[in-house]
Formats: C-alpha cells, sequence, structure tokens
C-alpha cells in the first residue's frame, strides 16, 4: 500500500500520486487534469462528409447589426441552418444576437476577441483572444461554444492549436470554399464563387458585415436548393 503523507504535508501532486496507486487518477479531485497541460488541438476540419448532401455555410460574426439581422432572416425563410464564429467585442456591443441567434437553431462560435492575425501573435496572446471571447459566450450563453474559427489566417498553426487546445476546442474549424466575400466585390462574383465550387459537405466561408453579403444569400441558397444540397450548421454537417 503507498504510503500516506502526514496531513500538513499532503498537496495536489500527493493526490495524483495516490490516484494512479489506486487506479482513479484524476478523479480524486476535480482539477488534477490541470497539473498538465491540455493536449493541442486537431488538424483543422475543412469539410464535412462527401456522402451527404449537405453543406455548412458559415459566417465571421461582425458587422453591421442590420445586416446580420437581414442574413439571418432570409436563412430562417429558407429554413436554413448556419454557424456563426463570433468576434467577442462585436458580441459584447450585440448581446441580445446571441439568443436570437441560438434561438433560431444555429451554431455559435468562438471567432476571437478583437480578430487579430492570430498566426503573428505569441501563445500567451492567442490564449488571451480565445479566452476572451469563451468568456464573452459563456456569460451570454452559459457555454463557449463548440467551434472555433482563428482570425486572420485561414488554417491554424501549432502556437494556434495549442491556445484552442487549452480553451478546450479540439479542433480548429476552417472551410474548403472561400467566397471572398470580404473584399466587397460583386453579388455575382460572391454568387459564382460559391455556386461553382461547393459540393457535398463543404463548409463556406462567408461574412455578416457587407452590403452584397445580404443580397447574394438569397441567389445561395436558392443555387444550393437546386443542386440538392441542404445547407446545415457545422454541428450537423460533422455529425458521426
Amino acid at each position: 500500500m503507498t504510503d500516506l503523507p502526514s496531513p500538513g504535508e499532503f498537496d495536489r501532486r500527493d493526490f495524483i500520486r495516490l490516484g494512479a496507486a489506486l487506479g482513479i487518477g484524476a478523479l480524486l479531485i476535480p482539477n488534477a487534469a490541470m497539473a498538465s497541460p491540455s493536449a493541442a488541438a486537431g488538424p483543422d476540419i475543412t469539410h464535412g462528409s462527401r456522402t451527404r448532401k449537405e453543406v455548412a455555410l458559415t459566417f465571421h460574426g461582425a458587422g453591421s447589426l442590420a445586416y446580420a439581422k437581414k442574413i439571418l432572416a432570409e436563412v430562417a425563410q429558407a429554413k436554413a441552418g448556419i454557424s456563426i464564429l463570433v468576434v467577442g467585442k462585436w458580441l459584447q456591443e450585440f448581446p441580445e444576437l446571441a439568443k436570437m441567434i441560438l434561438d433560431a437553431g444555429h451554431d455559435l462560435g468562438n471567432h476571437t476577441m478583437t480578430h487579430p492575425v492570430l498566426t503573428q501573435l505569441s501563445l500567451s496572446k492567442v490564449q488571451a483572444e480565445i479566452k476572451r471571447c469563451d468568456a464573452i459566450l459563456t456569460k451570454l450563453t452559459g457555454e463557449k461554444g463548440k467551434w472555433f474559427r482563428p482570425s486572420g489566417t485561414l488554417k491554424s498553426n501549432a502556437v494556434i492549436r495549442t491556445a484552442a487546445g487549452r480553451a478546450g476546442y479540439p479542433n480548429c474549424l476552417a472551410y474548403d470554399v472561400d467566397s471572398r466575400d470580404y473584399t466587397d466585390q460583386s453579388v455575382s462574383a460572391t454568387v459564382k464563387i460559391i455556386t461553382t465550387s461547393v459540393k457535398p459537405g463543404s463548409i463556406i466561408g462567408m461574412h455578416f458585415g457587407h452590403a452584397h453579403t445580404v443580397k447574394a444569400i438569397p441567389l445561395i441558397l436558392a443555387d444550393l436548393h437546386a443542386k440538392g444540397l441542404k445547407p446545415v450548421t457545422v454541428t450537423q454537417l460533422l455529425r458521426k
């Protein structure tokens, strides 16, 4: 039997050692897992199953409140599901959107607090950006959101994946269809990019804060319907 330390000497490491000896590990104390860093997030997710006729429209959550509400109205009319990766400071400014988005059955996720280029930041600064947005989401909804999308980059790097994993996000969410709507190109250009590139399982990257995106959405939804592709949330797209 493992020798027990005296009460005055018993600390967290002793709990962990005793737990290992008894075969119950971190169950002895709720925070034992904090003794070692969380694993880094896994590979970026760029698409879902290619065998189901579903796609995910995902949006950078920032910009005009009026545009956001118009896009939400369009997808509601089409009975589509979407996923919004919010910038924390935007949700802080318009907290009523959190309930509106979730009540409509959409996904709400983390897109950092201030939308910096994460590939240019240190690990501690990336962690702070993720956790500050996490805190806003948790305050408004009771949970951090299932999905995290890095800001300022399509692909994550080792620093971003480490920070995401430590914040409790198992993967970084990317996409395989970039609408490029953030360039303020024409409505027809945005529609063409999506309608010529989309395929079953695609995750499409879009943005709330652009006027032409609002005009493009009904055309995109109509084309997806014509192709027999159902717009669903990322959570539904990536179900087992």
